[in-house]
């Protein structure tokens, strides 16, 4: 079976030796230890990384069994095994990783040693605790005071199993050869990233998230669907539809989907449908689907053709073909 290479479009490292592994990992990820065991320079390592403000991620192939150590973390981590196995250890408590098993989340200021076998790869899920600090406040509609801290609980895998199925996805996005994510698409898969990490972990503030969620008035239902018909070719961040509602996400999400019967996010997407039926039905000379997919925040244009398909009942192409005037 060939080595997994995930964000090879992302390269920063490639077959490097130990201490080039222990230049880029202290920096990055506070691991302040790094050693490889019988192995001077792994050939098959590789390190991978795409860096953001708010969401980074790394991919992190060792090729030689490695000990690490960390030390005062400063971001929300959370990884992600593909391959191979390992051991996590924080204070007196061991946790087995492995792509079955789960990965552990670490948050700001966490120390721990870890071993990894020599099939070991991973994803590294970097959280910046300001973006993180903002989302969660505007889910539950107070401010994040005293902040953010996760419990040391055992993981659940369902939830695990959820978060790996979007963060591998993202990667795997990112590395598509036929162009780059828009930035509509970009900043909506982190925001749900966010939301899952959030979601999928026990902290002090889980209870406000499980909580039954506050009225509100009709007039903030329809405000933030205005807002979304106002600006669907623009990310639609919780932060704004909570600013201009007046209200917590939970709330507002809420009477959405009891007023339209769908959520917030499956309404924006109904719209931009809509708006890229209307682009696609009076063409320039240079409208084509895959533009007009990427316009309307579509990162996959299978995805953007099946669920135009869906909603219409014909594909964008045919939209197109019987509208497409001849230019001379």
């Amino acid at each position: 079976m060939p080595d997994i290479n995930l964000l090879r479009r992302f390269t920063v490292l490639s077959a490097p030796d130990p201490e080039q592994f222990r230049n880029w990992l202290k920096p990055a990820l506070s691991v302040h230890e790094f050693d490889t065991k019988h192995c001077e320079r792994p050939s098959d390592g590789v390190l991978n990384h795409r860096a953001s403000d708010n969401v980074s991620l790394t991919f992190a192939r060792y090729g030689a069994a490695i000990s690490a150590r960390m030390q005062q973390n400063d971001s929300f981590l959370q990884g992600f095994p593909v391959s191979g196995a390992g051991e996590v250890r924080r204070g007196h408590e061991s946790m087995t990783v492995s792509a079955a098993a789960g990965g552990v989340v670490l948050g700001p200021g966490s120390e721990a040693s870890f071993a990894y076998d020599g099939s070991f790869a991973h994803l590294i899920l970097r959280l910046s605790p300001e973006a993180v600090t903002r989302k969660l406040s505007a889910l539950i509609g107070r401010p994040v005071d005293p902040q953010l801290r996760l419990d040391d609980g055992r993981r659940s895998l369902a939830h695990w199993a959820g978060q790996m199925r979007l963060v591998r996805f993202f990667a795997e996005e990112l590395d598509r050869e036929d162009g780059q994510l828009p930035p509509l698409a970009l900043a909506e898969i982190e925001q749900a990233i966010i939301v899952a990490f959030l979601t999928g972990h026990p902290h002090n503030y889980s209870h406000w998230l499980t909580a039954a969620p506050a009225m509100i008035a009709p007039w903030q239902v329809r405000m933030a669907a205005e807002y979304m018909e106002q600006n669907w070719d623009k990310p639609i961040t919780i932060e704004a539809l909570c600013q201009i509602t007046q209200t917590s996400a939970r709330s507002l999400f809420h009477l959405f989907r009891r007023t339209y019967g769908v959520s917030p996010m499956v309404f924006v997407r109904r719209i931009r449908l809509q708006h890229a039926k209307a682009i696609l039905s009076r063409p320039t000379p240079e409208t084509s689907v895959t533009t007009v997919g990427f316009l309307c925040g579509f990162s996959n244009l299978g995805n953007f053709a099946r669920a135009y398909f869906e909603a219409f009942g014909e594909r964008p192409s045919n939209t197109l073909r019987a509208n497409r005037p001849v230019w001379n």
